[in-house]
């Protein structure tokens, strides 16, 4: 359409510069005549896939939105469920034992005392006194 709309623009500014002669004038009448009864035909097409390319991105957008919301719906479910979890948990489960965590300490050994083993050195030297 631009092609023809550019050659049509042409032929006329030739003949206003240089009017041609009856039959050609007739033909470049006609042929302008035929451009503008084409002229709505091509717009309404391109009207057409204006529209499509605009309800594409509309629907993209409210798509992008409820996808957003049930984001949020989904994280207040989250969280919500965390704070349930968290105010129903048993005593037993929230805090280890008490009992079992002074066995990680060990015994409790006297240094002060004579024969008491109280540093790797004296162990490895108690241990080779064996002959291990």
């Amino acid at each position: 359409m631009e092609k023809e709309a550019k050659a049509l623009t042409q032929r006329w500014d030739e003949w206003f510069d240089n009017p041609i002669e009856l039959a050609d004038a007739r033909e470049l009448v006609t042929d302008t005549r035929q451009f503008l009864r084409d002229v709505p035909g091509h717009t309404s097409f391109t009207n057409a896939q204006l529209l499509d390319i605009m309800m594409a991105q509309d629907f993209q957008d409210l798509t992008g939105q409820v996808i957003k919301r049930m984001m949020d719906v989904i994280q207040e479910i989250e969280r919500q469920l965390l704070m349930v979890l968290l105010e129903n948990i048993p005593e037993q489960s929230a805090r280890p034992k008490r009992e079992n965590e002074s066995l990680l300490n060990g015994p409790q050994v006297d240094t002060s005392k004579a024969g008491v083993v109280a540093s790797q050195d004296q162990v490895d030297d108690l241990l080779d006194s064996l002959g291990f």
